[in-house]
C-alpha cells in the first residue's frame, strides 16, 4: 500500500476535494487498515509542520465543519470503513455544535448497520457552578470578581481593575508596605470558572477550574514568585534582573521570560510543566531539567523528572480554548479530567472498560451532554446519583 497517497488521499477527504475516481481509490485503501494504521492516519493528519498549537486546532475545526455540512455523507462514510470489523470511525453530531469522536475499538465486530444506538435519556444532571472567582487579599480581606466592575478598585496600596477583554489587572503601589513580607494574595477559580489575571509586572496567569494562585505581598518590588495549585498557562514577562518562580507542590519553575503551562492538581500524579515558547528551568528534589518549546518535564511524587519531546499542544491547552479533548484515554482518565471542571462529589466504576476514546467536547456543555455522546460509542452506560456519577455497562 502506498502510505503517501492514502494520506494524500484522507486530507482530500477532509477538504472535500475528493473526485470520484479518487473515493473509489480511498475505499478500497480504507477498507486494508487496520486499528493502529487507522490511529496513525488520523494523526498524521492533525500533526502539521509550524506552529502546532494553532493548526491542530485549525484542521479539527474543518473535520468538524465537514461533519455539520455533510451529515448525509457521513453515514455511508461510517458503513463502508467500519464494515470489516478493523476499524469504527464514529462521528457524533451534537445540535450546533459539532463534536468529532473517533473511538478505536479493539478486537470488536461492526455491524453493516450504520444506525449508533441511542443512549438511554441521562435524567439527572450535574449543573456548572455559577461561582464567581474569588479574590483573598494578604491582609483576609475577600473579594469577588463581581465587586471588580469598569471603576478601579483601590485598597491599601493595591488597585484592581476589569479590562475590556475581561482580565483582571493588579496593580500595586512601589512607595510603600501596606503588608506583611511573607503575607499573600490569594485569586481562585471555582469549578466551572477559569479566571486572567495580569500581575503588576504585566505576566499573565490564566487560571484554569478549581485552581489558585497564591502571590507574594512583595511581588514585583523584590521578587517575583508565585504559588500554583491545579493549571496555569503562564505568559511570563521578560525581567532578565528578576527571574519568575513558580511553586508548585514539590517543584519549582524558573523563567526570565516565556509562555509555558503548568498542571499540579491534587489528583495529579505529576506536576506537568509544558512549554509553549522559550526556556524554563525545572528543580526538583532529585534533579534539575531546562527545558525546550514543545517539551514537556514532569516531576514525579519522588521529586525525579522525566522528560517527553513532542507533546500535543492542542491537547494540553484545550482547556484554555473552551475544550475537553482527548486522545486515546480511558475512560477513567476521562472521569477525572471531568471532574476538575464540573462540581462531581465522586466516581463509582460498577464496570470496567478497555475502550479509548479520542474526541473533543465543548465545556460549555452539560455533563448530561457529555455522557450522552460517550454512551453512543461505546457499552457503557451512566447514572448521575445525588452528585456522584456512577459508570456501568
Amino acid at each position: 500500500m502506498d502510505r503517501n497517497r492514502l494520506q494524500l488521499l484522507f486530507n482530500k477527504y477532509l477538504n472535500g476535494t475528493l473526485t470520484e475516481s479518487e473515493q473509489r481509490e480511498l475505499d478500497v485503501l480504507m477498507e486494508e487498515l487496520e486499528e493502529a494504521e487507522f490511529s496513525d492516519l488520523v494523526d498524521r493528519s492533525l500533526q502539521l509542520e509550524g506552529n502546532r498549537a494553532f493548526q491542530e486546532d485549525a484542521v479539527f475545526e474543518r473535520i468538524l465543519s465537514k461533519t455539520a455540512e455533510e451529515d448525509a455523507v457521513l453515514v455511508p462514510f461510517y458503513k463502508r470503513w467500519s464494515s470489516l470489523g478493523k476499524v469504527a470511525a464514529v462521528v457524533l453530531l451534537t445540535g450546533i455544535v459539532g463534536v468529532v469522536g473517533y473511538q478505536l475499538w479493539k478486537n470488536r465486530a461492526v455491524d453493516n448497520d450504520p444506525v449508533v444506538a441511542t443512549a438511554k435519556e441521562i435524567t439527572t444532571d450535574i449543573e456548572l457552578p455559577k461561582e464567581d472567582a474569588l479574590i483573598t487579599l494578604a491582609d483576609g480581606k475577600q473579594l469577588s470578581l463581581a465587586d471588580v466592575g469598569k471603576d478601579t478598585l483601590h485598597y491599601k496600596g493595591l488597585a484592581l481593575l476589569r479590562g475590556g477583554d475581561g482580565t483582571i489587572i493588579m496593580q500595586q503601589s512601589q512607595q510603600a508596605d501596606f503588608f506583611q513580607a511573607n503575607e499573600k494574595h490569594r485569586f481562585v477559580a471555582p469549578k466551572g470558572v477559569t479566571l486572567r489575571l495580569m500581575l503588576p509586572d504585566a505576566s499573565v496567569v490564566n487560571l484554569n477550574s478549581d485552581s489558585q494562585v497564591e502571590i507574594s505581598s512583595l511581588f514585583g518590588k523584590k521578587q517575583r514568585e508565585v504559588t500554583l495549585s491545579g493549571e496555569a498557562f503562564f505568559e511570563v514577562a521578560h525581567d532578565k534582573t528578576s527571574p519568575f518562580v513558580v511553586h508548585a507542590k514539590n517543584a519549582a519553575i524558573t523563567v526570565l521570560g516565556t509562555q509555558f503551562n503548568m498542571s499540579a492538581y491534587k489528583t495529579d500524579k505529576d506536576v506537568a510543566t509544558t512549554l509553549v515558547s522559550g526556556s524554563v528551568q525545572v528543580d526538583a528534589a532529585q534533579g534539575q531539567a531546562r527545558i525546550k518549546p514543545g517539551q514537556q518535564a514532569r516531576v514525579n511524587h519522588s521529586a525525579s523528572i522525566q522528560l517527553q519531546d513532542k507533546v500535543d499542544m492542542g491537547q494540553v491547552l484545550a482547556w484554555k480554548e473552551g475544550y475537553f479533548r482527548f486522545k486515546e484515554e480511558s475512560i477513567k482518565n476521562i472521569m477525572e479530567d471531568l471532574a476538575k471542571w464540573y462540581t462531581i462529589a465522586g466516581v463509582e466504576f460498577k464496570a470496567g472498560s478497555t475502550d479509548l476514546f479520542t474526541g473533543s467536547f465543548k465545556r460549555s456543555k452539560k455533563l448530561s451532554e457529555v455522557l450522552a455522546n460517550i454512551e453512543q460509542v461505546s457499552d457503557l452506560r451512566f447514572d448521575i446519583q445525588e452528585g456522584r456519577v456512577v459508570v456501568m455497562k
